[in-house]
């Protein structure tokens, strides 16, 4: 459980300046030299991962790690189904709240996403500071309380402003389950298929809101009855999350360890957490710039952002073209116009399946040529660019279909390859960023995020004026031409994406951390001791890391 002692293993001073890459590999450094806030002396031990250690979150069997995933998308389906929870009750909302301006009443779902946008800045760092469960438990109550204030709002004001807050504590899920996942899950072809459900998941929430809520605002239980039933589904909800969610980050897992060792006596024991400097204010400052500098530094992650944003605005700006489309042409009511959100949810499931076929298929392809390491493009994009066709057509279909001469399932039915190839893009995307990046990932994932966010809180305040100037023909594909260009994101990547890695920053100093931990490893097989604890200086590029 410990390691050597620091002063046999500390030899290598690194340095890592607030940009990656910064790095002075090769100042060697008296041990002691070494201070780290006082924690740190010669005669302690450093606490590990002992070789499958049963506390090792990748080490839990695969029944425990499938319920902590589950319980972390149950949490994000919750978050997305609240996001378009109001959609069905626009109408009804407007009514009994007085409010004369439709896109006043879109805000509503707006305002929630710019609380995707604030969020993740704080929840992210803030989880790697305390850990992934006491933020998931602490947000997810708070977005509860703040659901139950949705459905007491008195007027347009408190409505939106508890919607921004129940947004902002409803954004920790979607910060928190993808590092929850990266830390259960060490095989990227696990999960790879995991992500695929994760992503189908995150579809069916606000797909079925609309539905259920339209339904429900039409009875005499009303539009709070909507808030309600989200407030219900949420605590219900909660209670797998505190039973059954344990911690999962190693990092808190092992400083909960050296604490424990210390209570019973071993006063040196000291986790490698404890040997940086962990000052909140610290961490803020680095987590929270680091984003918005991998967004306009990294090619990569730029233009995946901007691919993502048009797709998730789209989407959202489907809960003010749907109503226009299947109320104003074809006479539904607003529950039933909840219905016609349905066939994403059967174009989600399409795209989780083949999102694993693929995967499946590449670990195969690795099988049989182990040599031969399949690159990120070949890996993941192949089917973002599939995805994003069938994204486009279902713009087109949706476009000229749309019309009293046409019976109504046609358009519908567009909304199977509009759930398809949003999902599959998005699925394909946050698995490229991920093994493009590693423990940049979430970093790139947070500016991905806030990005489209913002512009799918941005898209239903200008949807209404932009379908009654263009109509809905012309309006719907303006969007898919500019999906179509999108689209050839993909295409640039597989062809030109490794040779972009190779001049990132971030990605150069990832290839210098592998050629280090390489060097270690034979260091300590050469010395026959594969067993010892990692030298001080890959644990500074683990800490790093975070």
């Amino acid at each position: 459980m410990t390691g050597q002692s620091l002063e046999r293993t500390v030899s290598i001073r690194t340095f890592h300046g607030e940009d990656a890459g910064a790095t002075d590999y090769s100042e060697p450094l008296p041990v002691e030299a070494m201070r780290v806030e006082g924690v740190v002396e010669r005669d302690k031990d450093v606490i590990y991962w002992e070789q499958g250690d049963p506390d090792n979150p990748h080490n839990w069997s695969n029944g425990r790690k499938w319920v902590v995933s589950l319980i972390g998308i149950l949490m994000v389906s919750n978050s997305t189904f609240a996001s378009s929870l109001p959609a069905g009750a626009m109408s009804y909302i407007r009514k009994d709240l007085d409010i004369t301006s439709q896109e006043i009443s879109s805000l509503t779902i707006s305002i929630f996403l710019v609380g995707y946008v604030v969020g993740p800045i704080f929840f992210a760092p803030v989880s790697e500071f305390y850990g992934r469960r006491h933020v998931s438990i602490v947000a997810f109550l708070w977005y509860s309380i703040m659901s139950i204030g949705c459905a007491l709002a008195p007027n347009i004001g408190a409505l939106l402003a508890f919607r921004f807050l129940a947004g902002t504590g409803a954004s920790a899920p979607l910060s928190v389950a993808g590092a929850q996942m990266a830390d259960l899950w060490d095989d990227p072809v696990k999960r790879g298929r995991l992500m695929a459900v994760f992503c189908a998941c995150t579809m069916v929430g606000p797909t079925l809101a609309p539905f259920i809520g339209g339904y429900i605002s039409e009875t005499q239980l009303g539009w709070r009855m909507t808030f309600w039933i989200g407030f219900i589904i949420a605590a219900i909800s909660f209670i797998p999350l505190v039973l059954f969610c344990p911690e999962t980050y190693a990092p808190i897992l092992l400083l909960r360890r050296a604490e424990r060792i210390r209570a019973e006596g071993d006063i040196h024991a000291v986790a490698p957490l404890e040997l940086d400097d962990r000052d909140l204010k610290r961490i803020l400052a680095t987590t929270i710039t680091r984003p918005f500098r991998m967004f306009w530094q990294e090619s990569i992650v730029f233009f995946t952002s901007m691919f993502l944003s048009l797709l998730y605005g789209t989407f959202y700006l489907s809960f003010q073209s749907f109503p226009m489309i299947y109320q104003d042409i074809y006479g539904f009511t607003p529950g039933t116009v909840g219905f016609f959100f349905l066939p994403l949810a059967v174009g989600a499931g399409l795209a989780c399946a083949v999102g694993i076929a693929w995967d499946s298929y590449c670990h195969r392809r690795q099988k049989q040529n182990p040599n031969v390491p399949l690159s990120p493009e070949f890996c993941r994009l192949p089917i973002a660019l599939i995805g994003g066709l069938a994204y486009c057509t279902s713009l087109f279909w949706q476009a000229w279909t749309a019309r009293e001469d046409v019976h109504y399932a046609i358009p519908a039915l567009s909304g199977i390859p509009f759930g398809f190839g949003f999902s599959l893009v998005f699925l394909a995307f946050m698995n490229y960023l991920t093994d493009a990046y590693e423990i940049y990932a979430a970093s790139a994932l947070a500016a991905a995020s806030m990005c489209r966010s913002f512009l799918g809180a941005a898209f239903p305040l200008f949807g209404k004026t932009m379908y009654d100037r263009l109509t809905i023909p012309w309006a719907s594909s303006l969007l898919a031409f500019a999906a179509l260009g999108m689209s050839f994101i993909p295409i640039l990547f597989i062809r030109y994406g490794g040779k972009i890695r190779a001049g990132s920053r971030f990605c150069q100093f990832l290839l210098e951390r592998k050629r280090i931990q390489h060097e270690e490893e034979q260091a300590r097989s050469a010395s026959g001791a594969a067993s010892r604890a990692p030298s001080f200086k890959g644990l500074a590029l683990e800490k790093e890391a975070v």
